[in-house]
């Protein structure tokens, strides 16, 4: 049985989100399995990948989208215009574009927009890669309709969380997923879990860990906004929600993939 911890706790006393328990992964590593879970919706964090990775070549963008840009009050400062580069046979994992598509409003915080003048571009590029597995086996298609600034606010990676979700909650957007270089996020990603249709948006926020390792931990954190949770360390089941190999897998064991199956339609 996992072990909640005090800090945890505390958080939701503290009104971290009504109806949420918080799950007591720790990013140093633990055990995870598929039964022991809380009722309800719940917080889940991925450790911090080991190095810092980006992606290299092209990455694939499987319908061309006009992406729209937003400032702070959220109103609608330009676009930019993300091509399709995908066809049938064109890459080995992607053969077509998912026939479920998913509307994503992706924001960056104030420390990695520092870091990054090309924000909007290297956030639309991690979603699009993130996206890969679903498309390939769910036919879930990841479309980023909005970029915007965020200003993160919290101590840990649970308050980033709570706190990207007070800001941008109300939205038409099925998944809001934010980025983040704030020092005081102390984890690879976090995100909720949840056992049932959330009421507004799916919540979601990734470490700055190179465009690739980004990547596969906002697919592990994607996967959490279905339902999945982790397969337990060292049982040698090779599935991006195995903390061993949340970094390298670009499988889900059969069980998660019965789950995103029945758990997609929360989405459309």
């Amino acid at each position: 049985m996992k072990k909640r911890s005090l800090f945890f706790s505390l958080l939701l006393s503290a009104g971290l989100l009504p109806g949420i328990t918080a799950g007591a992964a720790k990013t140093s590593g633990h055990d995870h399995g598929h039964a022991h879970e809380a009722k309800g919706n719940y917080v889940e964090s991925l450790p911090k990948a080991n190095s810092f990775k980006d992606l290299n070549g092209k990455v694939q963008i499987e319908r061309t989208t006009v992406t729209k840009i937003l400032d702070e009050k959220g109103d609608v400062t330009g676009t930019k215009t993300f091509k399709k580069n995908t066809s049938g046979g064109e890459f080995s994992t992607q053969a077509s574009t998912g026939t479920q598509k998913v509307s994503v409003l992706a924001v960056a915080d104030a420390q990695y927009r520092a870091k990054y003048g090309d924000w909007q571009t290297r956030i639309v590029q991690i979603v699009e890669q993130a996206d890969v597995m679903f498309n390939r086996d769910h036919s879930i298609d990841f479309v980023v309709e909005a970029v915007a600034p965020w200003t993160s606010i919290g101590g840990n990676s649970s308050q980033i969380l709570s706190n990207l979700r007070s800001s941008f909650s109300g939205g038409k957007y099925k998944f809001v997923v934010g980025f983040t270089a704030n020092s005081k996020f102390d984890a690879g990603g976090i995100a909720y879990v949840y056992s049932s249709k959330p009421s507004g948006s799916a919540y979601s926020v990734n470490l700055d860990q190179g465009t690739a390792n980004t990547a596969k931990a906002a697919t592990h954190e994607f996967s959490h906004n279905f339902g999945l949770n982790h397969d337990a360390q060292g049982s040698g089941i090779r599935c991006i929600m195995n903390y061993d190999y949340a970094y390298t897998a670009d499988v889900w064991d059969s069980a998660h993939n019965s789950q995103i199956s029945n758990n997609k339609a929360w989405y459309k």
